[in-house]
């Protein structure tokens, strides 16, 4: 992974497209609740529908969402399909993200001393 601190490279309006368009991918709860729940090892629809609670047809659709984002892969097995995550880099991002709402949580709460 590149350093943010490395020179900035001036995108065109094709790479920002593609940039933009994978964060949009991750812009959905139902998306981002798949990617914790695959976090343990690779499942089925059937499985993500009842860890997460919503319909097989609504998890189906954002499974292909994050797939064509290149977030997570399939493997058929039998009539079944396994998805998984693609690879770590996906659960970084998230840590960042999450690490930046935890600081600032911090940073609002009160702090007195005598």
């Amino acid at each position: 992974m590149k350093s943010i601190t490395s020179k900035p490279v001036k995108q065109n309006r094709e790479a920002l497209e593609k940039i933009a368009h994978s964060f949009r991918a991750l812009s959905e709860p139902t998306r981002l609740a798949i990617l914790q729940e695959l976090k343990s090892g690779s499942k089925t629809v059937n499985e993500l529908v009842d860890a997460i609670g919503t319909s097989q047809p609504n998890i189906s659709k954002q499974l292909r969402i994050l797939f064509d984002g290149g977030f997570v892969s399939k493997q058929q097995q039998g009539i079944f399909v396994n998805y998984q995550l693609q690879d770590d880099f996906v659960l970084r991002l998230c840590e960042l993200v999450c690490d930046r709402l935890n600081q600032r949580a911090r940073a609002s709460i009160p702090h007195y001393s005598i």
